[in-house]
């Protein structure tokens, strides 16, 4: 791991990180941005990629202090008085689920073959993710459609939330006792991994959505440069992934990418420490900053 400090904001360049919102000033075409300098009273917060894991946002900018002590202290995180930003990452939605799912399948283990409702296993689903990332496989897309929608209904009904999303109410009459399933004791031993495992195809979800909404508009677009009379772009798409609707906002049941791998990564964290104690879950946290910082220096977005 470097010794490099990073800033996570929103997409519009807000950092919310340690109960303050600080809008920092970005870089530029021509270099790096203006020094951005603490509120009165405050510090600005610097992470290393190890404090990283827990700040996660829409968009990671490589950040350099100016002011201030320059200790990181043993959460990761230095603090300071002023500071900029040197350049953005490659972080995107796509990172954030590749990032997801590396974490997901580092803690696998013995629990690759355990069985989902529908059949797949956790190995399986890994697989398919990787292959629908990469666009290669259709079929695949259906497949985790499908599972993503279901881990989502899951997700809401464990903290209590009514189910009024149209792209998640068939199936929650179709798949109730898949549902069921997914809460069956017999998962006790291995709930930690799926939980990462199906969190990282959550991740996944966003990126899926986003590619369909971006397909949609584009024909929406060609059609209406041909002079033809394209159908409204506000007009409900149905994906493996759910029901959308082109420019609507996006409902509570489909968290952002970064959301999505940031409580993936925690999740393998707790699987590898339930499987091997504090070392392994020191050993996991690790392997998920080197990995976080091999794709935020990686070509391309």
């Amino acid at each position: 791991m470097t010794a490099n400090l990073y800033v996570a904001t929103d997409s519009t360049g807000v950092q919310h990180a340690g109960g303050a919102a600080v809008r920092w000033h970005l870089p530029t075409a021509d270099g790096a941005a203006e020094v951005t300098t603490a509120p009165e009273g405050s510090t600005l917060v610097l992470c290393s990629a190890t404090a990283l894991l827990d700040e996660l946002g829409d968009r990671i900018y490589l950040a350099e202090p100016t002011a201030g002590a320059t200790d990181v202290d043993a959460d990761g995180v230095a603090r300071v008085l002023a500071a900029r930003l040197l350049a953005e990452t490659s972080w995107s939605v796509e990172r954030a689920a590749q990032f997801a799912l590396d974490c997901a399948e580092h803690v696998l283990g013995d629990a690759a073959g355990a069985v989902l409702p529908g059949g797949a296993t956790l190995g399986d689903v890994i697989v398919d993710a990787r292959s629908v990332l990469e666009r290669s496989s259709d079929a695949a897309e259906t497949r985790l459609g499908t599972l993503a929608r279901l881990w989502a209904l899951h997700r809401l009904r464990r903290q209590g939330e009514k189910i009024g999303d149209l792209a998640f109410g068939t199936l929650a009459e179709d798949r109730v006792a898949d549902l069921d399933a997914l809460d069956d004791p017999a998962w006790a031993t291995a709930a930690t991994v799926r939980d990462a495992v199906l969190g990282a195809v959550e991740a996944l979800r966003h990126v899926a959505l986003h590619r369909h909404v971006a397909a949609s508009e584009a024909t929406y677009e060609l059609a209406a440069s041909t002079g033809d009379t394209p159908s409204t772009p506000s007009a409900p798409i149905v994906t493996p992934w759910g029901t959308i609707t082109v420019g609507a906002e996006h409902r509570r049941s489909d968290e952002p990418a970064w959301i999505a791998a940031r409580d993936t990564a925690s999740r393998a964290r707790d699987a590898a420490r339930d499987r091997g104690g504090e070392d392994a879950d020191r050993a996991e946290l690790a392997f998920q900053a080197e990995q976080l910082e091999r794709l935020l220096s990686s070509a391309g977005r």
